[in-house]
């Protein structure tokens, strides 16, 4: 098992389709008791990209504000703002998604949960929610889970390309696994060590 968890060193994370950086395990949501798997989570949108279909321009659109204090690293900022936006308008899906990516950054993945387990409840069409939540189940070293929630993912969204990259990972952590498992109960058969090798490689590569 500790072998497994050096393997799956570095997790992908998601934030939202538009909004896209990586991080590593262990941590929120990108993370945590893993090692060495890169999933990828979704936070920050591009210019001139509306999150979740988003039409407010840019120079009155909060969650983009919230968006650039997150990047800058100043959470406390960022949630007060959302929480203000949000008082206004509770169902707004972009403040709703960032929360939950501003509890990941901070390490409080219990509300990271909360928050991307409603938006799934009631928008199953987003995949951002699915990725994010599959991060932080990886990263506690529960991959069924993170891989059950990433295949519902593409159930409900088969284009998301970050969901099918995250599946992937997580195919190839538990190959990786399987593989060295063999490897060790017949330690003369070279084909297992180097599949072993191989599956081992693609989990430990580094993010683009």
């Amino acid at each position: 098992l500790a072998e497994f968890h050096r393997i799956l060193t570095n997790i992908k994370v998601c934030s939202n389709n538009r909004y896209r950086f990586t991080m590593r395990l262990p941590l929120i949501f990108g993370c945590a008791a893993l090692s060495g798997l890169l999933l990828s989570a979704q936070v920050f949108a591009q210019d001139s990209i509306p999150l979740f279909g988003d039409k407010t321009p840019d120079i009155v659109n909060p969650a983009r504000s919230v968006s650039q204090l997150i990047n800058r690293g100043k959470y406390a900022d960022a949630m007060n703002l959302a929480d203000k936006e949000l008082a206004a308008n509770p169902q707004n899906v972009n403040l709703r998604f960032l929360r939950g990516v501003i509890f990941m950054e901070t390490k409080k993945n219990d509300e990271a949960k909360k928050v991307f387990e409603q938006l799934i409840r009631e928008y199953p069409e987003i995949a951002d929610s699915y990725n994010n939540l599959a991060v932080i189940y990886a990263g506690e070293g529960n991959l069924g889970r993170a891989q059950d929630l990433l295949e519902r993912a593409l159930m409900n969204n088969a284009s998301s390309v970050t969901t099918y990259s995250n599946l992937g990972d997580i195919y190839a952590a538990k190959a990786a696994d399987m593989y060295a498992r063999a490897a060790r109960l017949a330690p003369k058969n070279g084909r297992l060590k180097e599949k072993a090798q191989i599956a081992q490689d693609l989990t430990i590569r580094t993010a683009p």
